[in-house]
C-alpha cells in the first residue's frame, strides 16, 4: 500500500472513529443565588418554599432536573458521566450537544437561542417542551416547562424517549434501553397533565426517597404535608395536603379555652375583647364544669349542632356526634381565623403539640381537605334545615371558609393561597338541590368524590352494576352533567384501590383503570387520588401504580400498548407467563370489595363475622359459578381457578426467568401474591366452615376447620407485607389482616383440636 493510500485509509478510520465517538454534552442551568448547579440542587432545607420569592425555588427544582439528567444519561448512551458537564446560563457553549434546563424566565438561555419564541413555550401548570435542532457545530435542545416543575418533567419525558422507563421503585424499578441511544438532534414535542392533582392522599410520615422519587419520576404531584421530607417534596413539584375530618376539632374544638373576655363570664377580663354577641339566654349554662375557664362549647352552645333537641359539643379529631351548626356566621367565622391562622404558621389555639398534633403542617400545605366529621350528624336547627339537605348546606359552610380565606390573601394575613377540597362521602354524596353561591370560588374550591361502596367487578359507569355501583354513577353525574347542575366546578375523584380492609392484598386494576379513568375524565374530573397506597414492597401492585399515573397524564392513552410495553420491558425473559399471570390475578380479585371490604348492605367479611344464614344474598358475589343478566361478577368458586392458574403462571414464570432484576421482581410478586393466597383461601375455609356449622353438620365443620388452621398459620408468618400503607390499612400481621379473627376464633372453639378432644 502506498503511502498516500494509507494516509487515506487512516484519515477515513479517524474520521469514523470521530464520528462514532459521543459528543461531548453540556446541561444548562440557572442555579440563581447558589453558587452553583450541584449545590442549588441539593439546596432544599435553605429555601422557604412558602414564601413570595419563588427565584430560589425555580434553581433548586431545576438544578435538580439537572443533575438527574446527568446521572441517567450514561445508562442510555455511550456517554460517560466524565463527559457531561455544568454551566451557567451565561457560558452556554458554542459546539457539543447542548442542553438548556428551565422556563423562558428562569433561564435566560432559552430566549438567546430561540430568541423569536419558534419552539412556543408551554403555558398551561406543570406543562413541559421539548425541542431539538442542529445550531452549526452544536445541537441544542431544550428542555423546557411553564414552571419549574414543568421544567424537572421535561427532563424526565427526555429520558422516556431515550427509553428509560420508570415502572418501580428504585434501580429494581427502573428499566433502561436494551441498546445505547443517540442523542435525538431533531425533537419537537410537548405534553401536559390531564388531571391537575395526580397523587395520593395520607396523613402520615411514611414516604421514602425511592418513592418520591418514583412519584416525581412518572409525574404525580400529590402527597402530604405531615411527611418530614417537605422540603425536598416541595424540590419534587410535589402539592402537599393536610386535613381530612378533623377542622372542626382543630379549628373549633368545644373542649378547647375561649380566647375571649366572654359578657357574661367575670372570670376572663384579661382576655381580648369578645367580637363576638352574647348567646342568648336560654342556651348558656356558663363554667359548667366549675374549672374557672370557659371551652368554646360553654361560651357558645348556639355555635354547636342542634340534634335531638340537645346542643352536642362531642367532636373528636374524625368522628364526633353532631357537626356544628355551619349556618351560625359567629361559628365560622371563628373557625375561619383559627384555620387561617394556622394556614399562616401562627396558629392562636391548643398550643401544646400533643393537645392538637397535625396544626403546626397546616403552615406548609397547598390542599387542605375540609371535610365534615365521618358519618356525623348535621345539625337539627330551624336556620339549618332551611338551608337545605347535608350537601347544600356544606356549600354554604365551605364558601364561607373560602371567602374568608381571599379576603385574608388580599389583606396580606396570608401570603398564598390555598385550595380547599371538601368531601361528597356518605350523607353528602348527593349533589346540591339548591344554587350554591354566586360568589363560590370556583379557582380554589372544588368537591372530592369518594365512591367507598364502590365495586369492581364492574366500571363505575357500567350500568349493568345495579346493585352496587349504580347509586354512584348517577350521584357523579349529577355532579358533573347537566347545564342547570348547581354546581359547576371541579370535581376530584378519591378512589379506594387499597381501601382500609383490603391491607394491600394483590388487586391488580388494569382493566378498571383503562376504563373508569377516560370516564372520570370525559365526565369533568381534573383531580384524582386515591388513600393508602403502598410506599414499598409493591409486587403486583407495581402495575396499577405505573398505568394510574400513565392515565392521569394523558387519559386516552392507549392502555394496551402501556401494558404490552409494561410486560415486556419489565419481565423480558418471562413475558409470557407475567402476563399469564396478572390476567388471572385481576380476575381472582376482582369482587373483593365486596369478599373482604363492604358494598351496600352487604360483605362476606360481616357475614362471616356475625355467621349469617345466607353468607351469599347478592347477584354480585355467589358461591357456584353463576351468571345472571345483571350484576354478574365473579364468583367464590371462580375465584379459587383463577387464583389456581395464576399460582401456576407465577410458578411457570419463575422457571422461565433469566435475568437477575427481572427474577427479583417476580421474587417480589410471587410473595405480595402467597399472602392475597393464603387470605383468599382462609376466607373460602371459614365460609365452608360457617355453612356446615349454620346447617349443623359438626363433622365437616370440623374436617373443613382443619383447613383453616393451616392458612391461619401462613398468615400468622406474614409481617412485613402488611405494614407497608397508612395505619388503617396495615396490620399487625397477616391474620389481623383478614378482619374476620373474632369469627375464626369461635369456630376454633367450636371444632378446633381442644373441642374434637372435649367433645369425646
Amino acid at each position: 500500500m502506498n503511502t498516500l493510500r494509507r494516509c487515506l485509509v487512516c484519515a477515513g478510520m479517524l474520521a469514523a472513529c470521530a464520528a462514532s465517538a459521543a459528543p461531548p454534552v453540556t446541561i444548562v442551568a440557572n442555579p440563581g443565588p447558589f453558587a452553583s448547579i450541584e449545590e442549588a440542587a441539593g439546596a432544599e432545607l435553605e429555601i422557604d418554599w412558602w414564601d413570595a420569592d419563588t427565584a430560589d425555588d425555580a434553581a433548586s427544582t431545576e438544578c435538580f432536573a439537572a443533575v438527574e439528567l446527568k446521572a441517567y444519561l450514561p445508562g442510555c448512551t455511550n456517554i460517560a458521566v466524565d463527559d457531561i458537564a455544568f454551566a451557567k446560563p451565561d457560558a452556554v457553549p458554542t459546539e457539543g450537544y447542548v442542553i438548556v434546563i428551565g422556563t423562558r424566565e428562569t433561564n435566560p438561555a432559552i430566549a438567546q437561542l430561540d430568541p423569536e419564541n419558534k419552539h412556543a413555550a408551554p403555558e398551561d401548570a406543570e406543562a413541559l417542551k421539548v425541542t431539538a435542532w442542529q445550531d452549526g457545530p452544536r445541537t441544542v435542545c431544550l428542555l423546557e416547562g411553564s414552571d419549574r416543575v414543568g421544567a424537572l418533567y421535561s427532563v424526565y419525558s427526555y429520558l422516556e424517549h431515550l427509553g428509560i422507563r420508570f415502572f418501580g421503585l428504585g434501580e429494581q424499578g427502573t428499566v433502561y434501553p436494551d441498546a445505547p441511544q443517540a442523542l435525538p438532534e431533531s425533537l419537537d414535542y410537548s405534553g401536559k397533565p390531564a388531571f391537575f392533582t395526580r397523587g395520593f392522599w395520607t396523613w402520615e410520615d411514611r414516604g421514602d426517597e425511592d418513592f418520591f422519587l418514583w412519584m416525581a419520576h412518572n409525574k404525580l404531584n400529590f402527597w402530604t404535608a405531615y411527611e418530614k421530607e417537605v422540603h425536598f417534596l416541595k424540590k419534587l413539584g410535589m402539592k402537599l395536603t393536610v386535613g381530612g375530618h378533623d377542622p372542626q376539632y382543630l379549628f373549633l374544638g368545644p373542649e378547647e379555652e375561649y380566647p375571649y373576655n366572654h359578657p357574661l363570664f367575670d372570670q376572663d377580663d384579661a382576655k381580648p375583647e369578645d367580637p363576638y354577641p352574647a348567646p342568648p339566654d336560654d342556651t348558656y349554662n356558663g363554667d359548667a364544669d366549675g374549672d374557672g375557664k370557659l371551652t368554646y362549647f360553654e361560651a357558645h352552645p348556639e355555635w354547636f349542632g342542634l340534634y335531638q333537641g340537645e346542643r352536642q359539643g362531642k367532636i373528636g379529631p374524625e368522628f364526633g356526634k353532631v357537626n356544628i351548626c355551619t349556618t351560625n356566621p359567629h361559628a365560622t367565622a371563628e373557625l375561619a381565623k383559627n384555620f387561617i391562622a394556622a394556614l399562616a404558621g401562627q396558629p392562636t389555639i391548643a398550643p401544646d403539640p400533643e393537645a392538637r398534633k397535625g396544626i403546626a403542617e397546616y403552615a406548609y400545605t397547598d390542599i387542605v381537605n375540609f371535610w365534615m366529621l365521618d358519618n356525623g350528624k348535621w345539625c337539627e336547627c330551624e336556620q339549618c334545615k332551611a338551608a337545605g339537605t347535608p350537601t347544600d348546606r356544606l356549600m354554604l359552610f365551605i364558601n364561607d371558609i373560602g371567602q374568608a380565606l381571599n379576603r385574608a390573601v388580599e389583606e396580606g394575613a396570608l401570603h398564598r393561597h390555598v385550595e380547599i377540597a371538601t368531601l361528597a362521602y356518605h350523607e353528602t354524596l348527593e349533589p346540591p338541590t339548591k344554587p350554591v353561591p354566586e360568589n363560590f370560588d370556583y379557582r380554589h374550591c372544588y368537591v372530592t368524590y369518594f365512591p367507598i361502596a364502590r365495586t369492581y367487578s364492574h366500571s363505575l359507569g357500567d350500568p349493568a352494576s345495579t346493585e352496587i355501583n349504580e347509586s354512584h354513577r348517577k350521584a357523579i353525574e349529577g355532579w358533573l352533567l347537566g347545564s342547570d347542575r348547581p354546581y359547576e366546578g371541579d370535581i376530584c375523584i378519591g378512589e379506594y384501590y387499597n381501601v382500609s380492609s383490603l391491607k394491600t392484598l394483590p388487586t391488580v386494576y388494569m382493566t378498571m383503570m383503562a376504563i373508569d379513568i377516560p370516564w372520570y375524565y370525559d365526565l369533568g374530573a381534573r383531580h384524582f387520588h386515591y388513600m393508602h397506597a403502598p410506599t414499598r414492597l409493591w409486587g403486583p401492585w407495581t402495575v396499577n401504580q405505573y398505568l394510574m399515573a400513565r392515565l392521569l397524564w394523558g387519559p386516552h392513552y392507549d392502555s394496551d400498548e402501556i401494558l404490552d410495553e409494561y410486560f415486556g420491558r419489565f419481565y423480558p425473559t418471562a413475558t409470557e407467563e407475567a402476563r399469564r399471570f396478572y390476567t388471572h390475578l385481576e380476575k381472582a380479585m376482582s369482587n373483593i370489595k365486596a369478599y373482604k371490604h363492604y358494598t351496600p348492605g352487604y360483605s362476606l367479611r360481616n357475614a362471616l363475622n356475625s355467621r349469617a344464614e345466607n353468607l351469599f344474598p347478592l347477584d354480585t358475589l355467589q358461591y357456584n359459578e353463576h351468571h345472571p343478566r345483571l350484576n354478574d361478577g365473579i364468583d367464590v368458586v371462580q375465584m379459587l381457578d383463577e387464583l389456581h392458574a395464576a399460582r401456576q403462571a407465577v410458578d411457570e414464570a419463575l422457571l422461565a426467568v433469566t435475568n437477575e432484576t427481572e427474577r427479583a421482581r417476580l421474587l417480589e410478586d410471587e410473595a405480595r401474591f402467597a399472602y392475597g393466597e393464603a387470605t383468599i383461601l382462609f376466607y373460602y375455609h371459614m365460609a365452608r366452615t360457617t355453612m356446615f356449622h349454620n346447617r349443623g353438620d359438626e363433622v365437616l365443620a370440623r374436617h373443613e376447620f382443619e383447613k383453616v388452621e393451616r392458612y391461619a398459620q401462613r398468615l400468622r408468618g406474614i409481617v412485613e407485607l402488611v405494614n407497608v400503607s397508612s395505619s388503617h390499612a396495615n396490620a399487625a400481621d397477616g391474620l389481623e389482616a383478614t378482619q374476620i379473627t373474632g369469627a375464626y376464633e369461635f369456630m376454633k372453639k367450636a371444632y378446633g383440636p381442644g373441642a374434637a378432644a372435649e367433645s369425646k
